[in-house]
């Protein structure tokens, strides 16, 4: 199973509130539409084209680099702008008395490819779709917050509230990453061999990350809190403060849901901090006491809410610091605002198309999934609930995500790692015939005997094994969604079942997505 093959799988279009517009303004509203590019991106190409510095550029949130996304921004002053190009289009779609906000922006929608699916993971997906249509799941964080833990930075918090600032700036800085290019994974080898030797530091890091720190410390030894602050851009700063608030509000939410679910209903998902648990499904009184409720993310003032205290004094316990030492934090970029989040995340409109052959994974298929969710709550969350497994002791799961691997927790929650089969053994494997690539860490080897339980892919004349077809980078040319696509649980020549029918678009107008050109 695999998602962000290519950018085309991932597309994401902000519900934006046109209230805010207005009849005149100093302030021009585009809608942008990007490819390829992040936030920060687009909003230096709109500043550059309307003549304006960055600042004056405005936007609502942060979008991935990989994927497709529609984006609302707003620019003040400058000239009118309308752009068109392969990878970013701008169009003005009015003025505003004032630059966009966040609370502009209603939801997010989204269209997600999932590909490289075999017959069973079509069948999980669509069973625990209605799971989720009905009892929704629990509003973690997911990994798009834990980029410290996938780039081996760690929680950097946990040495700022020890006062370990040496500690602080060099997993900032060095800490080697197994997703680094070839090239900065070299240069933060030196800056490891090389630490505390700050004028060698500083002669190797010209024009490099990291220089103005090592300045500063060649300047005023021992002072590492000065370092982080002319070194570290207070943004930087405040995105590890963000992934510490969210792993102790993953916490909180994950011990409410224990209470909530166990035995069979209690299942796990896969997430770079550790294992999350969910229900499989809620009846009709706990579904309505969680819709209203919500969890307090961490900070001043929180000690006010008993209900918040009780819930979060065990956490803080077993990382070792005091509710009062992290609410008192008052350092540049690291200073926490409690806020309230809620418990439950219900994706609406969430529809799949029939599976179609994938062309990228000969034998495999595909299905596009649709739903949209409120700002802040994540997409991939909602992508590894439906493509969990149903059963317990099910054979090992792994997802991709990009070349990020994922793999599903034991049903006791013990968290499993992907582990890589080197290249050579693989190929020594299949030249045996004795390799299986379905299991999630590349070691489950077929035993003498075993059947092959999956069936080859048939092409419409009946013939097996199918290439792949060649893509030519116009999209598709059926309609994804339409009634004569074959679905992975049926028979061509059989009449569509009742519930294939329903897993059809929804005919709601009121849809974000409205109907597929």
């Amino acid at each position: 199973m695999r998602i962000l093959r290519v950018p085309t799988d991932f597309r994401v279009v902000e519900q934006f509130d046109e209230t805010m517009l207005s009849r005149q303004g100093e302030h021009l509203v585009y809608s942008v539409s990007s490819r390829g590019l992040n936030t920060a991106e687009s909003a230096a190409r709109l500043a550059d084209a309307a003549g304006v510095p960055l600042d004056a550029v405005a936007y609502a949130g942060q979008k991935p680099k990989d994927g497709v996304a529609g984006q609302v921004f707003s620019v003040h002053g400058g000239e009118p702008i309308s752009m068109r190009g392969f990878e970013f289009v701008a169009r003005r779609i009015g003025v505003a008395e004032r630059h966009v906000q966040a609370s502009d922006i209603t939801g997010n929608a989204y269209e997600i490819v999932v590909r490289d699916l075999q017959g069973d993971d079509m069948r999980r997906l669509r069973h625990n779709m209605a799971q989720v249509r009905d009892a929704g799941l629990p509003s973690y964080f997911d990994d798009q917050r834990f980029g410290c833990l996938r780039h081996g930075q760690g929680y950097i918090l946990r040495n700022v509230l020890r006062g370990r600032f040496d500690l602080v700036l060099q997993a900032v800085i060095a800490a080697p990453s197994p997703y680094g290019a070839e090239m900065v994974e070299r240069y933060k080898a030196q800056i490891r061999e090389n630490w505390g030797d700050w004028r060698r530091l500083v002669s190797i890091s010209n024009g490099r990350r990291g220089k103005s720190a090592f300045e500063h410390l060649l300047a005023n030894r021992d002072d590492f809190l000065g370092a982080l602050r002319v070194g570290i851009s207070s943004r930087e700063r405040t995105m590890h403060l963000f992934a510490y608030q969210s792993h102790l509000f993953n916490r909180a939410l994950a011990s409410k849901v224990r209470q909530l679910a166990e035995g069979e209903n209690l299942a796990w998902l896969p997430c770079d901090e550790g294992s999350l648990p969910v229900w499989r499904e809620l009846s009709a009184t706990d579904l309505a006491r969680l819709a209203e409720a919500k969890i307090m993310l961490p900070g001043p003032g929180m000690e006010k809410d008993p209900e918040t205290v009780r819930l979060y004094a065990p956490i803080f316990e077993s990382e070792g610091i005091t509710m009062e030492q992290f609410c008192s934090l008052d350092i540049p970029g690291f200073r926490p605002i409690a806020e309230e989040r809620p418990v439950l995340m219900q994706p609406e409109y969430l529809r799949a198309a029939p599976a179609q052959d994938d062309e990228y994974y000969p034998r495999s298929r595909k299905m596009r999934v649709r739903f949209t969710l409120p700002r802040g709550q994540y997409p991939n969350l909602v992508l590894k609930r439906l493509l969990m497994p149903t059963e317990s002791d099910s054979r090992r799961l792994c997802m991709w995500i990009s070349r990020h691997p994922l793999v599903w927790p034991k049903d006791d929650g013990t968290p499993q790692v992907f582990d890589r089969v080197p290249l050579e053994e693989r190929r020594s494997q299949r030249a045996k015939g004795s390799y299986d690539k379905r299991d999630g860490n590349h070691r489950s080897f077929k035993r003498p005997g075993d059947g092959d339980d999956r069936r080859p892919a048939r092409d419409h004349r009946g013939g097996d094994r199918r290439p792949a077809r060649e893509d030519r980078g116009g999209g598709e040319r059926s309609n994804p969604w339409g009634r004569s696509q074959r679905d992975d649980r049926r028979d061509d020549r059989r009449p569509p079942r009742q519930d294939d029918r329903r897993s059809g678009p929804s005919t709601d107008r009121s849809s974000p997505w409205g109907k597929r050109d």
